[in-house]
């Protein structure tokens, strides 16, 4: 009887997970370059006086090449697109995130 009681709840859990539907990641209609929109957008939340102005040490991202080492080991999309851990000192609107989501999904392109 225990035997058939298991057997019926795995038949259950099985049956009800082939049901469950993933919702497809919301497309990328406009992607922004550095160059293009991404530049302006870093300057206006992440690089303020201590931050990644190039005064702390801890990055200037005030040109593509001074944000492109964080770009190559995925520092950027671990902490800003997956995360959320940046920027420290403000946060980023909804328009504001899928923009730099959209960036890191198409490789960063500068211009």
């Amino acid at each position: 009887m225990l035997n058939r009681i298991s057997y019926f709840i795995s038949l259950l859990t099985l049956i009800s997970c082939v049901s469950d539907i993933v919702e497809p990641p919301e497309p990328c209609l406009e992607v922004l370059t550095y160059d293009d929109g991404i530049r302006e957008l870093v300057r206006n939340k992440c690089n303020f006086s201590g931050c990644h102005d190039g005064s702390s040490g801890v990055g200037n991202y005030n040109t593509y090449r001074g944000i492109k080492r964080v770009l190559d080991t995925d520092a950027f999309k671990q902490e800003v697109v997956l995360s959320q851990s940046m920027p420290k000192d403000g946060e980023l609107t909804e328009e504001e995130f899928k923009i730099l989501k959209c960036w890191s999904e198409n490789g960063y392109p500068e211009n």
